[in-house]
C-alpha cells in the first residue's frame, strides 16, 4: 500500500475557533494514518505556551475557555480533547523561531505535551513536499 501523503497546516491566526478547526483537521486526518505536521507562526504561536489558550478569544471576542466549555456541552470534543488525541498520535506541532523571536516568547514557555519542536518554514516545506496544505 502507498504511503499516505502528508497534511500540513499552517497556523498564523489566534482566533480560537480557527485554532480550534485545524486541531480537529489534523486530529481525524492523523486517525486516518495521514502524517500531519502543524507550524506555528504569527500570532499563532501564542497557542503553544502554557497559559496561550486560556488569552485566546474566538473573533466574535469569546474567550476560548467558554467556547471550549460550549463545545464540550454539545458534545463536540474541546481543545483539551483534542490535544490529548494528538499527542497520542504521530503529529508534529512546530514552533516557527521567527515568530518566536517576533512575539517575545521564551522557548521555556512552550507546552510539552504534545511536544513542540522549533524549527523554520524551510524545513517544514520541504517535509511536507507532495502533501496537502491548510492555513489557519
Amino acid at each position: 500500500m502507498p504511503a499516505k501523503r502528508p497534511m500540513t497546516l499552517i497556523m498564523i491566526s489566534s482566533a480560537a475557533e480557527r485554532i480550534h478547526m485545524a486541531l480537529m483537521t489534523g486530529a481525524t486526518a492523523a486517525a486516518m494514518g495521514r502524517p500531519v505536521t502543524f507550524f506555528f507562526s504569527k500570532s499563532a504561536v501564542r497557542f503553544l505556551t502554557r497559559a496561550g489558550w486560556q488569552a485566546m478569544q474566538t473573533s466574535d471576542g469569546e474567550p476560548a475557555p467558554e467556547m471550549d466549555a460550549a463545545l464540550e456541552a454539545r458534545g463536540v470534543a474541546d481543545s483539551a480533547v483534542l490535544l490529548d488525541g494528538i499527542a497520542a498520535l504521530n503529529v508534529r506541532f512546530v514552533a516557527c523561531d521567527s515568530a518566536l523571536r517576533e512575539h517575545d516568547i521564551d522557548p521555556g514557555t512552550l507546552i510539552t505535551r504534545p511536544h513542540v519542536e522549533i524549527g523554520g518554514l524551510a524545513e517544514v516545506i520541504e517535509k511536507g513536499e507532495g502533501g496537502d496544505w491548510l492555513t489557519f
